[in-house]
């Protein structure tokens, strides 16, 4: 029985992108134990995973952590481990589990001293020592290989280092519940903080768009927590409109559900929503400000039917 450990200690939809992995490790190692290592919040997702056997919340510093879960993590012998997400503080703790192979990515950034170029990695020389193999990724977005980064597929790239073989790249998440609305088919469209950047223009021809989208679809809109002004603005201007439904301070649960039952998803590539589309095999449309184009080359899900559409030729959406 293979012990397998997975640090991903960050965002939700981070989380999701990596379901690949989980997905294939199962399919590789049908008897593995697989424990990971997740961040309080993303956590609440970690449970949807029936393939976990342990979840370990790293919560407060590295020391507490390490206390807590002191025999979990440096008295267990794994087989595998992956360091996903990147913290300096998985790659510190990652040094002194005990693990016959350790692999993750190690990140290259370009720096500027004195008007000299230089890389600096994470993780640094020492600790990349301590690792059987560490996938390159090249944190320059306008490196014009900057394709070549996607990130799951930097992911499945250690897979296959390890001569695992890859079943799916489609992102998965076992996810099963009742239509609490009672509604199907309708876009669903997530406003987030990000939203509150763009200017007045752009709020007017979205409202203009979205009239008119709302002729022949219903339309579900909902905010991060608490909400933001863009969010609200649009819900003073729209709530009293038959076809407009909107949800404020709605939990991950009920998110989820909203996500599961819609024909489309709209955001401004907010994680969790473009992830768990595309785990629903839902359409996928970001609405994004041109200069992050090259940014989000490197988290499209694949097989997904995805659209990206920049806030200055929002007009042009049609669903």
């Amino acid at each position: 029985m293979k012990k397998i450990l997975i640090f991903k200690s960050d965002r939700i939809g981070d989380l999701i992108n990596i379901s690949p992995v989980i997905y294939n490790l199962k399919r590789n190692y049908p008897n593995s134990e697989i424990t990971i290592v997740c961040s309080k919040y993303n956590s609440k997702l970690a449970n949807y995973y029936p393939e976990f056997k342990d979840i370990i919340i790293f919560d407060k510093s590295l020391v507490f952590f390490s206390f807590k879960y002191f025999r979990k993590l440096f008295l267990t012998q794994y087989d595998l481990l992956f360091q996903l997400d990147g913290k300096k503080n998985s790659y510190l703790c990652s040094t002194f589990i005990k693990s016959k192979i350790k692999t993750g990515l190690r990140f290259i950034k370009k720096k500027k001293l004195f008007n000299i170029f230089f890389n600096v990695t994470r993780p640094n020389f020492l600790i990349s020592n301590f690792f059987d193999h560490l996938e390159p990724c090249n944190e320059d977005y306008e490196n014009i290989d900057n394709k070549n980064y996607h990130y799951l597929n930097l992911y499945l790239n250690i897979l296959k280092k390890i001569k695992l073989t890859i079943y799916s790249k489609d992102h998965y998440l076992p996810y099963n519940d009742n239509n609490i609305l009672k509604l199907n088919g309708y876009l669903h469209i997530h406003i987030d903080e990000k939203w509150d950047n763009f200017d007045n223009n752009f709020y007017q021809d979205f409202i203009d768009k979205i009239k008119q989208i709302s002729n022949f679809e219903n339309i579900l809109i909902t905010s991060n927590i608490n909400g933001n002004k863009f969010y609200f603005k649009i819900k003073n201007k729209l709530e009293s409109f038959n076809r407009f439904i909107f949800f404020d301070n709605i939990s991950i649960k009920n998110l989820l559900n909203i996500i599961f039952y819609s024909k489309a998803v709209l955001s401004s590539h907010s994680g969790l929503i473009v992830h768990a589309a595309a785990a629903f095999k839902k359409d996928v449309i970001d609405l994004v400000p041109e200069t992050i184009n090259n940014e989000l080359d490197r988290w499209i899900p694949y097989n997904i039917n995805y659209q990206r559409f920049n806030i200055n030729d929002f007009s042009k959406l049609f669903i």
